[in-house]
């Protein structure tokens, strides 16, 4: 494959123009290129499973190219736009073929391109260098100086400034992976995507908005899928302007001892902090937030405690209306503030009937939080972190001294810490220096040989 790929290129080395280029490329590497993309994968894909070694033939491809002398970024620009071409004539044109369909192509596409960002415009790596000065000799062209903007996009993406074009890259690339966005289910590859989708595939998209009902679908299926979309819903929210009136509850459901056991929880912790960063997130909601992490973390791994503890502290910090989830004293019912100045009075005064209600019940030994009831109706305003008395035995040492932090007024400026696992707590225990006052005992006196005799009574 590699010799066959190698004289391919040498092949187009040949050409003098970017027409004659594409022709050639055309020719001699896309057939072999069509024929490794459509080649069968060796084992089904897996969400444990690298998609390397689905099919090692195109990753062999992908070492060949990244490791091709010289520049490269021109190679990968003819690539984006065969598979592309390839992927759209399998998805439109239905095309019939016993060797391969299209969620055998999709795989083998991810294999190729799946580390692949756009390249930096102004630093291109060029295999064929005539392409820079056919580009200055085509903008000097007294044809495309007199051009208007219409005629200038015409010509784009069929010439050879579509190299130089970081909109033409775009397009390609939004051509590659929206194909297999679309197939991903049949494909098995969306833990895959997923993983990729906020750092190498969002910010190189047309529009990014156009995965959005992509992303909205995988996080409202729940588990793992879930977590791992949430770090692209919240970029199309932040950068983008999505709007997302259920983000909330979603993020609310997530909550749960599996998510917070699972290998991609860290992902989970820090999209939960930033999500809750805003002053403006309403106060039922911070508290409903800090009580179920608060649950949840009492029956999930101890390493998960260095971020929970922390985490409760800076929401209450920023909510104070949420710290009589750790200081309430009498059975003085909380009522949260309405934001709507028309309600009746009678409905405030129920309100108010229910708060105290609540009140009584938690006073009474009963907590009146209902973890799997929606953010409104959790009253988790009108419970306590009793989950916190409890995390004052635990086995840890560091975690009592954690939850004592608690009664201390200073803000909390440490920043948290999210990848805490079992490997670390211990290396960091067995490395600790300790000092010739605190060694522990394991003798009281040295033995003597009368306590060896013993041994065999």
């Amino acid at each position: 494959m590699e010799k066959e790929f190698t004289k391919a290129l040498q092949s187009c080395d040949k050409c003098s123009t970017f027409h004659d280029l594409c022709d050639c490329f055309d020719a001699t590497v896309r057939p072999l290129v069509e024929n490794c993309l459509c080649s069968a994968l060796l084992k089904p894909v897996r969400d444990h499973v690298s998609p390397n070694e689905c099919n090692p033939q195109v990753s062999q491809l992908r070492d060949v190219l990244c490791n091709i002398r010289g520049g490269s970024d021109d190679v990968w620009f003819f690539l984006y736009r065969t598979a592309g071409s390839l992927l759209s004539r399998f998805t439109k044109k239905r095309m019939r073929n016993d060797k391969c369909n299209v969620s055998t192509l999709a795989v083998n596409v991810f294999v190729l391109f799946y580390g692949r960002a756009l390249p930096d415009l102004s630093k291109l790596c060029l295999r064929w260098d005539f392409l820079r000065d056919e580009k200055k000799n085509y903008e000097s062209d007294e044809a495309y100086v007199h051009s208007n903007a219409a005629e200038r996009r015409k010509l784009l993406m069929s010439s050879v400034l579509s190299v130089f074009s970081e909109r033409a890259h775009r397009h390609y690339f939004t051509a590659l992976w929206m194909p297999c966005l679309q197939h991903a289910a049949e494909a098995a590859l969306h833990v895959h995507i997923l993983h990729r989708m906020g750092d190498v595939i969002l910010p190189y998209l047309t529009n990014p908005l156009v995965v959005a009902d992509y992303l909205s679908g995988c996080f409202a299926s729940g588990g793992l899928i879930a977590v791992l979309a949430l770090h692209g819903i919240f970029i199309l929210m932040l950068d983008h302007g999505l709007e997302y009136p259920n983000y909330y509850q979603q993020l609310y459901t997530l909550l749960t001892p599996d998510s917070f056991a699972s290998r991609h929880r860290y992902d989970l912790f820090r999209l939960l902090d930033l999500s809750l960063t805003s002053l403006r997130v309403p106060a039922y909601i911070a508290a409903a937030f800090a009580k179920k992490v608060a649950r949840v973390a009492t029956l999930s791994p101890a390493p998960v405690l260095y971020f929970v503890l922390p985490f409760i502290r800076k929401v209450l910090q920023r909510h104070q209306n949420c710290l009589a989830l750790i200081h309430r004293s009498t059975k003085e019912a909380f009522v949260p503030a309405n934001d709507d100045h028309e309600v009746a009075h009678s409905d405030a005064g129920d309100r108010a009937r229910e708060a105290g209600r609540l009140a009584t019940t938690l006073f009474d030994g009963n907590d009146p939080f209902v973890p799997d009831a929606p953010l409104e109706e959790s009253h988790a305003l009108h419970s306590t972190l009793w989950e916190l008395t409890a995390l004052e035995r635990h086995f840890i040492p560091t975690v009592p001294l954690m939850v004592s932090v608690f009664s201390s007024p200073a803000e909390d400026q440490a920043p948290l810490r999210y990848e805490k696992t079992y490997a670390r707590l211990f290396t960091s225990e067995v490395t600790r220096p300790i000092s010739k006052s605190q060694l522990p005992t394991v003798a009281y006196r040295e033995p003597g040989s009368e306590d060896g005799a013993l041994l065999f009574v």
